[in-house]
């Protein structure tokens, strides 16, 4: 029983906007343990059941139950990590991702070990120490606990919290690839052919975001802004067209902040021959970089307008204008780039007028797609700080327009607007 089990919880939901894809977190650390010399294997639950799960798990028999936990997948970790608890008595169990960074203690209670914020090396390592030092659960305190970045144990007798660490760009490029071995690429391609006509499958070439948005929370990558090699991103991109893929979802929250890298990433995707869409700021976009990643193969790029009012940009935080943001869809649109816009509605501070000017906005731009959420409370974010009557259970709903706070606004009549607006954005596409 010296297996490693990585459970990613997510079961599909089937709501409009689901956006499926492998797990990336997951298969970095199964590619560090497995270069450790651990036997591992990664269990998504994208497409499988909490029985099927319970089977497979027991089948395996792991000594580490590692479990990633996302904001809207709290409820399906604690499920599992109690699952596992009675079926698995005598394994480890471990909690890591942004909710078990941010709230180490509240995890800790169901599991033996947290691991807080990047843990792609401190994690496979307390694995490999554990396994080679045949220990079990109740001696942890055997173990050099105090060398492994972002440990957390508040249990047991046990009192450890490492600081998180962020690895610097020499590291990352050290890194190896992504080990996808153990996902249903041919689901995950089907599910795409039929929303899209396309087979795609996520990379991320940048790690961090050096900008405070109100409303975004990255506890585990934070600000400090990292490229990854192109060399290392290229030879990604080559192990994911082998496995049949034919076009990137490329996640990462500021791909075009740095315009050298940009470029010399679409001087090298213009031969490719693999379409590619994107997250994008607004800012910095002009006509020469719009037209170089149409030629470098962008279909589509998402931008998070958020809002047609300046004072409720302000209000969020986003450092940027409505014109920008203007002026970055017309370039994109006129390069022959689709543009899909993210809006917010209902900010805490803003106006019935502000709402009102967001909508308008919304169908006077030339966009390709549009949606529209209500402000949704990532803990970490300033505005979890700030808001009051929160109802943490509800981060398990996905795109609902539905507060999750006390709001001045009244839900009825922004689904009604919404409603209304995304009809007449129908109306008004060719």
């Amino acid at each position: 029983m010296s297996r490693v089990a990585i459970v990613f919880p997510y079961f599909r939901t089937r709501a409009y906007t689901e956006m499926l894809f492998p797990p990336l977190g997951a298969a970095f650390l199964g590619s560090q343990l497995r270069l450790l010399g651990v036997e591992t294997r990664i269990f998504d639950c994208t497409f499988s059941s909490f029985d099927q799960l319970q089977k497979d798990l027991l089948a395996y028999e792991p000594i580490v139950v590692g479990i990633y936990s996302m904001v809207n997948q709290s409820r399906n970790t604690f499920r599992i990590a109690d699952m596992v608890r009675e079926c698995l008595p005598g394994c480890i169990l471990v909690a890591g991702g942004p909710l078990p960074t941010l709230y180490p203690e509240r995890y800790n209670v169901a599991f033996d070990v947290v691991f807080r914020g990047e843990a792609d090396l401190s994690f496979p390592n307390f694995c490999r120490d554990f396994i080679e030092q045949n220990i079990d659960r109740s001696r942890l305190a055997e173990m050099p606990l105090d060398s492994y970045a972002g440990l957390f144990i508040q249990n047991n007798g046990l009192q450890v919290n490492n600081p998180t660490i962020h690895y610097r760009e020499q590291e990352i490029n050290n890194f190896p690839l992504p080990d996808r071995s153990d996902y249903q690429h041919a689901i995950y391609q089907q599910e795409w052919l039929e929303k899209t006509g396309t087979k795609t499958t996520s990379i991320m070439t940048t790690l961090g975001c050096p900008f405070n948005c109100d409303f975004c929370s990255r506890p585990v990558f934070g600000n400090l802004f990292r490229r990854r090699s192109l060399d290392l991103v290229f030879a990604e991109i080559d192990q994911i067209r082998r496995l049949g893929y034919d076009s990137l979802w490329i996640a990462d929250d500021t791909f075009t902040l740095d315009l050298a890298y940009l470029s010399r990433f679409c001087e090298r995707m213009t031969d490719q021959q693999i379409g590619w869409t994107c997250l994008s700021r607004v800012t910095g976009i002009n006509a020469e970089i719009a037209q170089m990643m149409k030629t470098a193969g962008c279909r589509r790029v998402y931008l998070g307008l958020e809002t047609g009012a300046q004072k409720t940009l302000e209000l969020m935080n986003k450092k940027a204008t409505v014109e920008e943001g203007v002026q970055a869809v017309h370039q994109f649109h006129q390069a022959g780039v689709e543009v899909a816009a993210f809006f917010i509605v209902g900010y805490p501070g803003e106006s019935l007028q502000s709402i009102e000017e967001t909508f308008k906005l919304a169908l006077s731009l030339p966009l390709n797609d549009i949606s529209f959420n209500v402000p949704y409370p990532l803990p970490g974010s300033s505005l979890f700080k700030r808001i009051s009557g929160l109802v943490e259970s509800d981060w398990n709903k996905e795109n609902e327009v539905t507060f999750l706070y006390s709001s001045e606004f009244d839900p009825d009549w922004l689904k009604r607007r919404i409603g209304e607006t995304m009809q007449a954005f129908t109306e008004k596409k060719p």
